[in-house]
């Protein structure tokens, strides 16, 4: 294909890739909260997916809240961004590679996801009027499930939570003690 063609042609199916990979991560991360479905933009999210994630419901794989047939079309998802700009090209896929690059991608965008979670919250905290804005109830009940624990440990000290702070220190330190490493299994393969 030549350039002419091709680069649109990139540009169209990585959006559209990067748009629906977002997307599942999001029913993922509603599903391990359990946040409200009533929630407009839950519903959105949940009648988008659907038809993708329908056809594999037949087969109930689950480890706790974590459906693993979600996580592992999310890892495809992420495989199949990586691998689409040379497909055109010859160039040799390792299967291996591609899946621990996609799997390290995918829990980097997770705990990127809950780093703006975290910092949207915290702001949207000082605006009490739109506390009651569907998308702010939302951020909430995604960002509650990590508080809880830092303030059974930490609780408030007068009037001012440090547990947003302290998520935050834990996400770069998960990023650098685990996702990195994750990155470098690809060398033992």
């Amino acid at each position: 294909m030549t350039p002419y063609l091709s680069d649109p042609v990139l540009l169209i199916i990585g959006t559209a890739l990067g748009f629906l990979k977002y997307i599942m991560i999001f029913r993922l991360l509603f599903e391990v909260a359990s946040v409200n479905f009533y929630n407009p933009l839950c519903q959105a999210v949940v009648k988008i997916t659907n038809p993708i994630i329908l056809p594999f419901s037949i087969i109930s794989m689950r480890i706790a809240k974590f459906d693993i047939i979600i996580i592992l079309l999310i890892i495809f998802i992420f495989g199949l961004e990586i691998i689409f700009p040379y497909l055109f090209q010859s160039v040799d896929f390792n299967i291996m590679h591609i899946f621990i690059y996609a799997f390290g991608l995918f829990l980097k965008t997770v705990l990127n996801i809950y780093f703006w979670l975290i910092i949207i919250g915290a702001i949207a905290s000082w605006f009490f009027m739109y506390n009651n804005h569907p998308l702010f109830s939302l951020v909430n009940e995604l960002c509650n499930p990590l508080y809880q624990p830092v303030r059974n440990i930490m609780p408030p000290m007068s009037g001012i939570d440090f547990s947003p702070i302290i998520l935050l220190l834990l996400i770069q330190l998960t990023e650098m003690l685990i996702v990195r490493p994750i990155f470098g299994l690809i060398n033992f393969f």
